[in-house]
């Protein structure tokens, strides 16, 4: 069975291909920006996880951060070839550990993350992985107007979808949204950013997905027509 390699970004990214499948898609990834573009948009939007779970410690924690910091020996970095990237699932909490140095480094407030945070982190984390890898996903594309493309990933038993841009031109003072479509009536689903991925819950009964340009900050309801839109 022929098995279309675009369809591997999401099974790529979270580590769950065998080598065979693995070393097939890095060959095809070398060749194809599109798909480039989306496994580093899961990367993006790990970093951002990261970024939204953080808090500024009390100054006597930043305090003492700073001076274990002064004290412990530094490894030497690691260089990763690019052909090998580590997946996105055994690299988010590497991403996370690496903003908190960064800040800590330029003399700002360090990263202290609460638990229930962290654990709403990890359960996106795990229900996009469920969506991507369900026995019932569907993967549908489109091509958006004004360039840029979508993909939805959507699983019927996960009453859930995933959806990634890439290519979107930016916008100035203006957001993408996305909308569920029920019989024509649109529910917001939240703005993303020209090349970025976002999970969507509670998609049963919705015969569509749009994306539509709205203001900054985006809309209740579409005050545009949508640029495009796939089947669900």
């Amino acid at each position: 069975m022929t098995i279309d390699l675009h369809s591997l970004v999401g099974p790529y990214a979270l580590d769950v291909l065998d080598p065979d499948e693995r070393d097939e898609f890095e060959a095809h990834l070398s060749d194809c920006p599109t798909c480039r573009e989306e496994v580093d948009g899961f990367i993006a939007t790990a970093v951002r996880l990261g970024e939204a779970v953080a808090q500024d410690p009390p100054d006597a924690l930043r305090a003492k951060i700073l001076a274990a910091a002064a004290t412990t020996p530094q490894e030497r970095p690691t260089v990763v070839p690019m052909r090998r990237k580590r997946p996105l699932r055994s690299r988010l909490p590497g991403l996370v550990a690496a903003a908190a140095v960064l800040v800590a480094g330029a003399g700002v407030a360090g990263y202290v993350i609460e638990h229930q945070q962290v654990e709403n982190v990890r359960a996106e984390q795990s229900a996009v992985e469920l969506v991507m890898t369900a026995a019932d996903a569907q993967i549908s594309d489109t091509q958006l107007n004004g360039g840029g493309t979508m993909r939805l990933v959507h699983s019927a038993s996960q009453d859930a979808a995933v959806v990634t841009v890439s290519s979107l031109p930016a916008l100035d003072d203006q957001v993408y949204q996305l909308w569920t479509m029920r019989e024509g009536v649109p529910q917001s689903a939240g703005v993303i950013d020209g090349s970025d991925m976002k999970y969507v819950s509670g998609v049963d009964g919705a015969d569509q997905v749009a994306v539509t340009v709205e203001p900054s900050g985006g809309s209740e309801k579409p005050t545009s027509l949508p640029i495009g839109t796939v089947a669900i």
